[in-house]
C-alpha cells in the first residue's frame, strides 16, 4: 500500500474526479487496470456537472498521492441505507490496496451517521470480478436486479442484456482494516 492522504472532496475537485472516474471505468486501450467496463459500456461514466451535483447530495472521499487524486468513493445516505458508489482508483495505482482503503473509509464514515444500518452497492452484473471483490468484503447479493440506467448519462451499453446487481451489507459487519492508517477516517 502506498502512503496516501485522504480528504473529503470540494467543488474545486470536480474536474479531477471526473477525469479519474472515466479513466478507471472506461480507460483507453492499453491503460486498463484490473477492473473496468470498457468491454461492456461506451461513452463517459461521468462528467464534472454530474460530480458537482453528487457533491451536493453525498460525501465524496478522495485518496491523494503527492497531491494528485488517485482514488475516490461516494457515500449517499438515504434513511437507514448508505449507498456506496463511484469507487474508482487510477489504473496505474490499482492492486495497491487503495480501493479497499476507500471502501473501509466510506463504511466507517457512513457508520457515524445516525440510523444507518445497511451499506448498499449497485454493480453492473456482468462485472463478476467486481461482484466477487465485494462478496469477499462481506457484501451479499440482495437477489434483485435493476435495468441499466440508459438515460442517466453514465454510458451506453454495448450489449442489450446489461443490468445491475444490488449488493448489501449490515453496517455492524464493517470491513476491518488490516493495518495502520485505515483504522479511522478523520472526517
Amino acid at each position: 500500500m502506498v502512503d496516501l492522504v485522504y480528504r473529503t472532496a470540494t467543488p474545486g475537485d470536480v474536474e479531477d474526479i471526473a477525469r479519474l472516474v472515466n479513466s478507471a471505468y472506461r480507460p483507453s486501450t492499453g491503460d486498463e487496470g484490473w477492473t473496468h467496463e470498457s468491454l461492456l459500456l461506451g461513452g463517459q461514466r461521468t462528467n464534472p456537472m454530474q460530480i458537482g451535483a453528487a457533491m451536493g447530495l453525498a460525501r465524496i472521499i478522495l485518496a491523494l498521492d503527492d497531491g494528485r487524486i488517485v482514488g475516490c468513493v461516494q457515500v449517499d445516505v438515504k434513511g437507514r441505507e448508505a449507498h456506496i458508489g463511484m469507487l474508482a482508483v487510477a489504473p496505474g495505482m490499482q492492486a495497491k490496496g487503495i480501493g479497499n482503503s476507500l471502501l473501509v473509509r466510506a463504511e466507517a464514515w457512513a457508520s457515524t451517521v445516525p440510523g444507518v444500518e445497511v451499506f448498499v452497492l449497485v454493480v453492473v452484473s456482468a462485472r463478476r470480478e467486481l461482484v466477487q471483490y465485494y462478496l469477499r468484503r462481506g457484501y451479499a447479493e440482495a437477489g434483485n436486479r435493476l435495468p441499466y440506467p440508459v438515460d442517466a448519462g453514465v454510458g451506453d451499453p454495448l450489449h442489450a442484456a446489461l443490468d445491475l446487481t444490488v449488493l448489501r451489507k449490515c453496517s455492524n459487519t464493517r470491513l476491518q482494516p488490516t493495518s495502520g492508517p485505515d483504522a479511522a477516517f478523520p472526517g
